[in-house]
Order: structure tokens, then C-alpha cells, then sequence
């Protein structure tokens, strides 16, 4: 398995706290950041206190983090990290939110794929029913493929059946582009589709999250339902 190096800045616009971590790819376990002096988790370091900005960068592909109990895992904020030296602090504000002491901060980062024409990509899909992180690897140019979730590997139906689609965000590889996206349903009949695009710093990218973002959706999930990408790596 490959690791690469995460680091992250947690704080609000009166102080901030650098974490990091050499983290292994394609998994949240295990992957959490720690204070880069005491080498403490986040809850540890900043019990109680207001924050209101994450940025966390990553070394190479893709990555997501999460802000979650120790304890009950119950995630409080979530995000999407940018490539190394690619990052705004502006653009990583988040809902305001205080530090619980048995708070970590998890990552889970896919590297660059070595295959030629091939790509990984990275989701955060809200429903009615929450927030969860879906994938996929190994990507054949211009071939849908299903994302699913990274923790139980479960398309969208399977995962939230008879809950309502309201968002979609993308995250490919670093240089890969998102073609577009498509809501399939039992049947292999398209539901709603959308285009996506570069990801920054790409020319003609808008943003250093996301190839794609859809919200205010209002898609019923029934079985057999998924989300396929279509993404184009150089």
C-alpha cells in the first residue's frame, strides 16, 4: 500500500493549530492527524474551542477529510483537501463549529493511478438520510463507473434506499477531468446527468475542490439506483 504526507491548518480568524500525518492510501483507518508539536489529536489540542476553517493539503490524487467523535464516529464536519501549495484559507471556511475533546481528524487520500488512461476519483453524496463519502479507482477513460461508498461499498440505492438525492460533489484526480456524471436507475435508464470539468489549478477550473458540485437536488433513491463518472485522465 502507499502513504503520502497530509498536513492540515485548524483554526478560526483568531488562532490556528498545524496537524499532520503520513497517511495510508485508500482507507480513513489509522489516518489521523495529529498536532505537529505535542503530536496530539485535534480534541486534545483544542478542547472547547470555536473553529470555523480547515484547510488540509495533500501530496499527490485525491483526498478527503472529516472531523468525527473518537467515540461514536458521529462526523461533525467534512471537506474535500487540495494538492500542496494549492490551498486558500478564504475558501476553507465551514460552518462554525467547537472542538469536543474526543474529536479527531481523519483523512482518506487515493493517490495519482500509475495506469495510463485510468483515474481515481473521490465524492461526498448527500441524502435525506445524511452525508457519506463514495469512490471509485482505476477509472477507464470515458467509462462510467459506479461510485461507491469507501466504507461499506454500496452503491447510492443500496446505501440509501427510499431517501432523496439532494447533492453531489467530485473530486478526480490531480490533472483529470470529470466528464460528466449520471443518476442511473434499476433499469440502466438515466435519471439526471450533468457535466463536470477541470479542477484547479487546470486552466478553465473553478474551483481547488471539486470537479463537479450539484446541490439542490430532489432525486427519490430507490434500489437499485447509482451515481457512474465519466472522467478523462491526460
Amino acid at each position: 500500500m502507499t502513504t503520502q504526507a497530509i498536513s492540515a491548518v485548524v483554526g478560526s480568524g483568531m488562532f490556528s493549530r498545524t496537524f499532520s500525518d503520513t497517511a495510508t492510501d485508500g482507507q480513513w483507518t489509522g489516518n489521523i492527524l495529529t498536532d505537529s508539536i505535542a503530536e496530539t489529536n485535534l480534541g486534545l489540542v483544542m478542547p472547547n474551542q470555536m473553529i470555523d476553517h480547515v484547510q488540509v493539503n495533500y501530496a499527490g490524487g485525491a483526498c478527503l477529510w472529516r472531523i468525527q467523535s473518537s467515540q461514536s464516529l458521529l462526523v461533525k464536519r467534512y471537506g474535500y483537501a487540495t494538492l500542496d501549495t494549492f490551498s486558500c484559507w478564504e475558501s476553507s471556511a465551514m460552518p462554525a463549529y467547537t472542538v469536543q475533546p474526543d474529536d479527531i481528524l481523519v483523512v482518506y487520500p487515493l493517490p495519482v493511478d500509475t495506469t495510463a488512461n485510468q483515474s481515481n476519483a473521490l465524492a461526498w453524496i448527500t441524502t435525506t438520510r445524511g452525508f457519506e463519502a463514495f469512490g471509485a479507482t482505476d477509472i477507464p477513460n470515458a467509462t462510467g463507473t459506479a461510485l461507491k461508498t469507501l466504507v461499506n461499498n454500496q452503491t447510492l440505492g443500496d446505501y440509501a434506499f427510499n431517501a432523496t438525492l439532494r447533492s453531489i460533489t467530485v473530486q478526480v484526480e490531480d490533472a483529470a477531468a470529470l466528464d460528466k456524471i449520471e443518476v442511473i436507475d434499476q433499469t440502466g435508464g438515466i435519471v439526471w446527468t450533468g457535466f463536470g470539468g477541470q479542477r484547479m489549478p487546470t486552466a478553465g477550473a473553478t474551483s481547488l475542490y471539486y470537479n463537479f458540485m450539484a446541490d439542490g437536488l430532489n432525486i427519490p433513491i430507490l434500489k437499485g439506483y447509482n451515481v457512474k463518472v465519466y472522467t478523462v485522465s491526460p
